[in-house]
């Protein structure tokens, strides 16, 4: 005898996944989209087409909840932290100006400061303990302005690292922002 069912399981499966999963990825598109407009209405520094493309240059953002997107905002900060202090390495290899190493110097160090404090972040975060971590971001991202200040500071402008300072500086205020509204 025949099945009363028209669909055998494993179809009613597939279609239910295939039909419900662009819904999920949309919401997600949403939640980032409406994350990106709240931080920047308060913070218009960040900008809400850097903060989307951001997130879409992570794929885990386009299933991630807001405590993910946390996450995720201090991993960026993070990265940028990174390539910016190894950017410092190197022109602090090249320069051959005593004063210009030591305005590198300084931002080598914050640089330094900010990963470690990047890192205590992410770790807080995952623990939930934003409060914490607010802490740590917030100390993290006095990094970029330190550097930029001690190129301020012996008349260099621009800075060589105004570029990356800017983006590592938006990041990080992106991750201290999406962290407060948890």
């Amino acid at each position: 005898m025949r099945s009363s069912n028209p669909l055998p399981p494993l179809l009613l499966f597939l279609f239910l996944f295939l039909f419900l999963h662009p819904l999920s990825s949309l919401a997600n598109t949403c939640l980032i989209e409406d994350t990106c407009k709240h931080i920047t209405a308060a913070r218009p520094n960040i900008g809400y087409d850097f903060c989307i493309q951001s997130f879409n240059s992570d794929q885990e953002s386009l299933s991630a909840d807001a405590h993910r997107l946390a996450v995720i905002a201090t991993r960026l900060a993070n990265s940028s932290a990174v390539k910016t202090e190894s950017k410092i390495n190197e022109l602090i290899e090249a320069e051959s100006k005593p004063s210009t190493k030591d305005q590198l110097g300084v931002c080598s160090d914050v640089y330094s400061d900010a990963i470690d404090h990047l890192g205590n972040a992410a770790r807080d975060i995952e623990a939930r303990s934003y409060h914490d971590a607010m802490t740590f971001l917030s100390a993290a991202l006095d990094a970029a302005e330190n550097c930029e200040d001690a190129f301020e500071e012996a008349a260099v402008a621009p800075s060589p690292l105004e570029r990356e300072d800017g983006e590592y500086g938006r990041l990080a205020d992106m991750a201290l922002a999406i962290t407060a509204s948890l």
